[in-house]
């Protein structure tokens, strides 16, 4: 209980907070979408890039948990599209979005300032690994199902532009990618460069908050009861329960299997919103998911994060 007036209820007041400054008229639309590029491109690589640029790569490499969290991401994929026909789903995209919807959590927005806080410094470590290892799958499942809808011949040399563009043009790919490249050369950044960073990476965790709270009070809930009370419940309630499951199986340490199954349990990530609106697919229900996940996680985080620090240590 602690723990929820700790780090739970402080976590949703900024999100509030930042809802209020823009439903207010406090916050405009235009210095919501700086807030948003400054917390995207500026702080959260910088704390994703000092916290890999300054540990052993073998930290970075955790193979077990990776090999668990994408587990449990397929599971949960797998039991949410169990509903297709009352989803009527259709085209590739179709599943994909759906997919998308039950199993990309919100690893950055939410992901980085509830570990911070729970875990301290080492915290980044199982976030930054999610992400880069999500991220990578997720992009190339969404660009394979769209060229497999258009269908127009050259599907792999279309799937390796996209995905290098997916990583280069994404600046929280490419900040821990780079951390682990001065890790592995060994080379020691002059202060002049890694102080500013250092600066700036204690501001993601708040600024990623107050701004996800800005972007969600733009979104509205539009869809069908059915789609969105199996959604919610694949990915807060079966994707942490397969990701244990799948912790338990691999025999994880406890802090890499607390920390997978949290990240599990984060409400459905906003960037799944931007494809959906890119690819034109499940927009009014993807924007119900994230908003509707994000409330009821206030429930499911507040019961899964004392049992999670107590094992993870």
């Amino acid at each position: 209980m602690q723990l929820l007036f700790d780090i739970v209820i402080p976590v949703f007041i900024l999100m509030v907070l930042g809802g209020l400054c823009r439903l207010s008229g406090l916050m405009e639309e235009s210095g919501a979408a700086a807030l948003n590029r400054f917390v995207y491109y500026i702080a959260v690589p910088a704390l994703m890039f000092t916290s890999t640029a300054t540990v052993d790569i073998e930290s970075v490499l955790q193979w077990n948990f990776i090999a668990v969290y994408l587990g449990g991401s397929v599971v949960a994929i797998i039991i949410a599209l169990f509903g297709w026909r009352k989803m009527q789903l259709s085209s590739p995209l179709d599943w994909t979005v759906i997919a998308l919807n039950s199993a990309w959590a919100n690893t950055v927005y939410m992901g980085i300032p509830i570990f911070y806080f729970i875990f301290g410094e080492r915290g980044a470590l199982p976030v930054i690994i999610a992400t880069l290892s999500s991220n990578l799958l997720f992009i190339l499942m969404m660009a394979l199902m769209s060229e497999l809808q258009n269908s127009e011949g050259r599907v792999l040399a279309k799937l390796k532009m996209l995905l290098l563009q997916g990583v280069l043009k994404n600046p929280v790919m490419m900040a821990p990618l780079l951390g682990m490249l001065v890790s592995v050369s060994g080379v020691t950044l002059p202060p002049m460069i890694l102080t500013p960073m250092q600066m700036l990476a204690p501001s993601a965790a708040p600024v990623a908050l107050f701004a996800l709270g800005i972007s969600l009070s733009g979104l509205e809930v539009r869809s069908g009861n059915f789609e969105l009370i199996w959604l919610t419940l694949v990915k807060l309630v079966l994707h942490p329960l397969a990701t244990f499951g799948f912790a338990v199986l691999f025999n994880l340490e406890p802090f890499w299997g607390a920390s997978a199954v949290v990240l599990a349990a984060l409400p459905t990530g906003a960037m799944v919103f931007v494809l959906a609106q890119q690819y034109n697919t499940r927009v009014a229900l993807t924007s119900a998911t994230i908003l509707v996940t994000t409330l009821v996680s206030l429930i499911t985080l507040a019961l899964l994060l004392p049992l999670m620090k107590q094992w993870g240590g």
